[in-house]
């Protein structure tokens, strides 16, 4: 009896060892997965942290650039701006160990895209909750950067019920600009010549007078401004007034830069990114 007794204590204290390596085992695999995970967690983060952060200081610099070389005219006061901006930025990261390079590219016309490319965004609301647009300018070089009549550039104004209550296409007629106003069911006006300058809230086509009727179409009501087709269309255009909440917008596009930027470190690329820089910025 005494022989079965030990036997059974023994078996009992064994199997308590086993219980509490089982546990022990357990909290540690749990850690391992927890540190693995939290260091991998922690690389990311840093990854989307330098990438907002030199995508954003980056546009930045485009901007000032910009302002300070009169709209990119003066290109030796742009590029010695970027330069040095860029040897900055090189001298910021390498106390990091890292290893920035820019290329900065070179202005490009810009399409009524989201991102301003051919490639970009075809339709995309520019603003919405507008209550009041006092300038709203187009500038198309030439009918040659219009596509045909099958794919007509269109500007569309909806109320907040979804409902179309302004609109204009343009398309190349003949080395004419084919532009036609729209209400909500039928046309309002029409002009087929060789104008570029389209002023719609001062109702001029070039220096002619062309009633667009939009500030009829709009008044007392909420919209949004759309652009619809922006790749079969190449320009500029000019969008300020007021939202819902009283707040002004101003929104400008006059060129589209290409940048590329690089981000390496111990011989590992981290970041390769081109990003489309619209200039100048507007506010909204």
């Amino acid at each position: 009896m005494k022989r079965l007794n030990e036997s059974g204590q023994m078996i009992l204290i064994a199997g308590f060892i086993i219980g509490i390596g089982i546990v022990v085992l357990t909290v540690m695999l749990n850690n391992i997965v927890y540190a693995s995970n939290t260091a991998s967690e922690s690389s990311i983060e840093t990854n989307v942290f330098d990438f907002s952060n030199i995508v954003q200081t980056t546009t930045e610099a485009y901007e000032k650039a910009y302002a300070d070389s009169n709209s990119g005219s003066d290109n030796a006061t742009f590029d010695a701006y970027m330069a040095n901006y860029s040897e900055k930025m090189v001298e910021s990261y390498s106390l990091s160990g890292f290893i920035f390079s820019l290329d900065t590219g070179t202005f490009q016309d810009a399409y009524f895209t989201q991102n301003g490319l051919p490639d970009g965004n075809d339709d995309w609301v520019v603003i919405e909750r507008v209550n009041y647009t006092d300038k709203f300018l187009l500038s198309i070089p030439n009918a040659s950067t219009l596509r045909n009549e099958s794919n007509k550039f269109v500007i569309e104004v909806n109320n907040q019920s979804g409902t179309t209550i302004w609109s204009a296409t343009m398309f190349n007629s003949s080395g004419n600009i084919n532009l036609t106003v729209y209400d909500s069911s039928s046309v309002l006006n029409h002009k087929d010549d060789s104008f570029s300058e389209i002023n719609i809230t001062s109702n001029k086509a070039d220096t002619a007078d062309f009633n667009y009727y939009f500030s009829n179409q709009t008044i007392g009501e909420t919209y949004s401004i759309k652009f619809i087709n922006g790749s079969q269309a190449m320009g500029t255009f000019l969008i300020s007034g007021d939202l819902v909440n009283g707040d002004p917008f101003y929104i400008e596009r006059v060129d589209v830069v290409n940048s590329n930027m690089k981000l390496n470190k111990n011989g590992h690329l981290e970041i390769n990114v081109t990003i489309p820089i619209t200039l100048p910025k507007g506010q909204i």
